[in-house]
């Protein structure tokens, strides 16, 4: 585990261990928290895979939902949406669960888990993804960098040069958060072409969607269909390729917004509810991307900027949280402790500033 991760743990349990928890789930009741995941797996380790923070064990899924279910009120974001339209006040201590990208696992692993507890999700699905077209391009950077033969290359991008050293596992994912954070950078037009050029000099074959390791595998829109008829998933749109929507010129973002859609429609039935924003930073959508992700009929767009909602969220700017690693990570999440500290903390500065 990252030493940060690992911080955040202690934090989460001591925060929880100290009846702070318990204390922000009462004070903050009225707020509604929205959860992300990914993937998930059976057994984290796969050598084939360098970034395993998509992947959450399903042992933990399973027990940050066994909590949910016990102790808070899980929603679905529709209706957050139709209280929002209604002007009605959402159950206290209510959490939404989301999922990004469309992992063939959301279906195998977590959906069963979420029917036994009777659990409302949202699955943000990247169409091209689940059509078969191609692997999300983050992912062909990851089986780059695992399944080269070097063990290093000297690489320039956006004018930055990066000695990307790949001798060891660790250098690997070292060299994989570097360079992944420069290609975010780059403009939505240069972005696959960047992705090409980085497998040739690497010396490996853009591998197809079977060649995928298990846990990033794609759902079928049959998965899909089979969730949505439970009564108990949304499927909501995240893109058609997955770009950074900010990086995209307006024709791109367009196509990208409303190809997502259809597909979502051609294949369900439906008109999807919701939207998520690829990568979701406050840099990585504007106000354009708003704009048309409202013109294309969604009613709602999350973000990945952390935040809980109240009354005064925008619902075309939702924060969220993303995924708990713990059990106590989820508790100090949901229940506000982690928001409580902070403004704790805060207010001491203040105090101390004015003495």
């Amino acid at each position: 585990m990252p030493h940060a991760s690992q911080s955040r743990a202690i934090k989460a349990a001591a925060l929880v261990g100290s009846g702070l928890a318990s204390y922000a789930r009462t004070r903050r009741a009225k707020e509604t928290t929205i959860l992300t995941f990914h993937g998930l797996c059976e057994n984290v380790g796969d050598p084939g895979i360098l970034d395993w923070s998509l992947h959450l064990p399903v042992a933990v899924f399973r027990s940050i939902c066994a909590l949910l279910a016990a102790e808070y009120r899980v929603i679905p974001l529709a209706e957050l949406v139709e209280a929002r339209a209604n002007n009605q006040s959402l159950p206290d201590n209510s959490v939404i669960i989301t999922f990004d990208d469309g992992y063939a696992s959301n279906f195998e692993l977590a959906y069963p888990i979420l029917k036994k507890f009777e659990l409302p999700a949202t699955v943000f699905v990247t169409t091209g993804f689940l059509d078969g077209e191609d692997m999300m391009w983050f992912q062909r950077v990851d089986l780059a960098l695992s399944r080269t033969q070097k063990e290093q290359i000297n690489w320039k991008i956006n004018d930055n040069k990066l000695s990307l050293q790949l001798g060891t596992r660790k250098e690997r994912q070292e060299s994989l958060v570097c360079l992944m954070a420069e290609m975010k950078e780059l403009h939505d037009m240069d972005l696959l072409g960047e992705v090409d050029r980085l497998e040739l000099a690497l010396g490996v074959a853009t591998p197809t969607l079977a060649d995928l390791p298990v846990p990033m595998r794609p759902l079928t829109w049959d998965m899909a269909c089979d969730m949505i008829y439970s009564g108990l998933i949304e499927i909501g749109g995240h893109t058609h390729t997955h770009p950074i929507l900010s990086s995209c010129d307006s024709m791109a973002m367009r196509a990208e917004i409303s190809t997502c859609r259809d597909r979502i429609r051609a294949e369900t039935g439906d008109l999807p509810l919701s939207f998520a924003y690829p990568n979701g930073g406050a840099d990585d959508y504007n106000r354009e991307s708003m704009l048309m992700v409202r013109e294309a009929g969604f009613k709602c767009a999350c973000s990945m900027v952390n935040g809980r909602v109240d009354e005064h969220s925008a619902l075309f700017q939702l924060p969220r949280y993303g995924s708990p690693e713990s059990v106590w990570e989820a508790e100090a999440t949901v229940s506000g402790a982690f928001e409580t500290l902070k403004e704790w903390r805060q207010s001491c500065l203040k105090a101390m500033s004015l003495i």
